[in-house]
């Protein structure tokens, strides 16, 4: 139903008055912005899990001009998000003006439960960025033709949006939740597969548990996995058989109170057990203290962390180590620093990171890494990242050496002085700059073929 313009315009006004505070940013009149029958032209940056399906988007929000580069839009919306303790994710969406826009900018969020599918997400975003773009879409011609309703929150009329918790839509404490804010997973899965010189079988299962507050964040988690594989050749008349057994079981947790803005201190700690690694029991447990240059609050944008921890190591080995050991207790320490930014130019992290064992430095490593997303020109963008470590402290290889079969069977870990990684990306794209139309027939996102030869 359409409204007449005036009683739109007081409608609009007041949902801006109550969604956005007013601040000293000004704001362009309608006829500094009204151009191209008023449309906006919307570049959405997805930086996170939950607004990866595009054409979702385009068809449910009709009232902007989708643009496929962020130099043709007038509004871009850069989506990032982190996890949540709940099992969830809080998702910081960036209203940023550019051209005719460029003096006007938003921040809405978004959270969706633990056990919200992914169409209840993508329905969440949508709510919020419909509400997050009236401010734009208020200034257009546009408008005249945009009907406002309300409903009930979090009632059946209502498609997206934050979900209000316990106590009159307020933030939820403990005492508003009957398990306390912990939240438990449990997962467990088997393969086989084979061929007639070759067979192989795995089973793994896990269970976790973790609590997340402002204060505190705790977490757990119990892992087993067990992994075979058998060969059968021929080297001339002999016949060969190989069967290599990988068995794995751990325990890790950790304990984080936060302490400021900027200060967080926490204990982890592991156990576990490993045919691979030669271990039949290893225990580590480790106090941390970490300061972010940013505050916390900021951490889906930027963060800057720099982090510092004692660890005591106790090592029980399968077969004695190459420095003559079969179990020994160590006591070591590291630092590490990890720089990461999200922003309309693209994304970048840089990470570093050294420790040694107290008793000889000489045992130690170091390693540095990094990735980086940049949108150059139009159309055209770079991904570039990668790794390398230094090590010098792999005690826990056995003193025998391996055979060929475990070599190449990989069932024994080796020693090693370094490893890396390494990749780069490259992409380009050029034509039509608008992305409005959504045509799900033959090959689009939904679908797909396969022609196999051979």
């Amino acid at each position: 139903m359409k409204m007449r313009r005036g009683s739109l315009v007081q409608a609009v006004a007041v949902l801006l008055f109550v969604v956005f505070p007013i601040n000293a940013q000004e704001v362009p009149t309608p006829q500094e912005v009204d151009q191209e029958n008023g449309l906006v032209r919307l570049f959405m940056d997805c930086q996170g899990g939950g607004c990866w399906d595009s054409d979702f988007f385009r068809t449910e929000i009709q009232f902007v001009n989708w643009v496929r580069d962020r130099r043709d839009a007038d509004l871009h919306l850069l989506i990032t998000s982190q996890p949540t303790g709940a099992g969830g994710r809080s998702y910081d969406l960036f209203f940023i003006g550019q051209e005719r826009f460029d003096s006007m900018s938003d921040t809405l969020a978004y959270i969706s439960g633990y056990d919200a599918t992914s169409d209840e997400v993508r329905n969440g975003l949508a709510g919020i960025i419909k509400i997050g773009l009236m401010r734009f879409v208020g200034l257009t011609s546009v408008a005249k033709d945009i009907s406002i309703g309300m409903g009930r929150a979090g009632g059946p009329g209502q498609r997206g949006g934050p979900r209000p918790g316990p106590g009159e839509g307020g933030m939820a404490t403990p005492d508003d939740d009957p398990w306390n804010f912990w939240v438990f997973r449990t997962s467990a899965s088997g393969h086989g597969m084979g061929e007639s010189t070759f067979g192989s079988l795995g089973l793994s299962g896990s269970f976790s548990a973790s609590r997340t507050t402002e204060d505190w964040k705790a977490s757990f988690r119990i892992r087993t996995s067990y992994n075979e594989n058998s060969f059968e050749y021929s080297v001339g008349d002999e016949e060969i058989t190989s069967l290599t057994v990988r068995r794995t079981h751990s325990f890790t947790g950790l304990l984080v109170k936060s302490l400021t803005d900027h200060w967080s201190a926490g204990l982890r700690s592991g156990v576990s057990s490993s045919t691979f690694t030669n271990h039949n029991l290893a225990v580590d447990v480790a106090p941390v203290l970490e300061y972010n240059i940013f505050p916390y609050a900021e951490s889906t944008r930027r963060s800057l962390t720099l982090q510092y921890a004692l660890e005591g190591n106790y090592f029980d080995y399968v077969e004695e180590t190459v420095y003559f050991q079969e179990s020994e207790f160590l006591v070591g320490h590291s630092v590490a620093a990890s720089l990461d930014f999200n922003q309309p130019w693209g994304s970048a992290n840089i990470h570093a990171s050294a420790g040694h064992f107290l008793k000889d430095i000489d045992l130690h490593n170091l390693g540095i890494g990094g990735s980086i997303n940049v949108r150059l020109a139009r159309g055209f963008s770079v991904n570039v990242g990668g790794s390398v470590s230094r090590i010098q402290d792999r005690i826990n290889v056995a003193l025998d050496p391996a055979s060929v079969e475990d070599v190449l069977l990989q069932r024994k870990q080796l020693q090693t002085n370094y490893s890396y990684f390494t990749h780069v990306g490259l992409n380009y794209t050029f034509g039509s700059i608008f992305n409005n139309v959504v045509n799900p027939r033959i090959g689009g996102s939904s679908g797909g073929g396969m022609i196999i030869i051979g």
